[in-house]
């Protein structure tokens, strides 16, 4: 194992699996300590994983201790759509409408996501909320880039038909 390769893989990845875990409603202290538990059993286990699959490998490993966390506290995924916080939404110059509205919104959308499949839904947030691109999204995620664009594609109309139920 080169440990230089791996640093520089913590380095560069390691916050965006945490704010993924974030959006996904885990708070501070149990995200830090899946990332941390991700690498620590990719290195146990990195013997069988090819350097090009490393970043997938370790998001998989962090999703599915995120899920066993999830289990174990008996609590429901909840996405976090936008982390506007009470004090933000004071000290800006937005009137009380405007935020109930966002408000609102946000929660429209999260129930939208909710009834969506979990591929999509992870799709609609790394590309939407955390802003990464194709290529991005297809090194954390172990697939093709075309495959990327194609399940995002379908994610998007998914999310416009069942908006659309929703609001009819």
């Amino acid at each position: 194992m080169d440990s230089q390769f791996l640093l520089k893989i913590y380095n560069k990845q390691a916050k965006m699996i945490y704010f993924y875990l974030k959006k996904n409603g885990c708070n501070h202290e149990d995200a830090e300590d899946i990332v941390q538990e991700s690498y620590m059993k990719y290195i146990a286990y990195s013997s069988g994983v090819p350097s090009d699959k490393a970043l997938s490998y370790i998001f998989t490993i962090a999703m599915n201790e995120f899920k066993k966390m999830l289990k174990k506290k008996g609590k429901e995924q909840v996405i976090s759509i936008n982390d506007f916080r009470f004090w933000n939404n004071l000290s800006e110059d937005w009137d009380t409408e405007s935020s109930v509205l966002n408000t609102e919104t946000n929660q429209e959308i999260t129930l939208t996501l909710e009834c969506m499949k979990e591929i999509y839904k992870q799709l609609l947030v790394l590309k939407y909320e955390l802003e990464l691109s194709y290529k991005e999204i297809a090194l954390l995620l172990g697939m093709k880039e075309e495959t990327v664009r194609t399940y995002l594609f379908r994610a998007r109309k998914e999310f416009q038909k069942k908006w659309r139920s929703l609001h009819e």
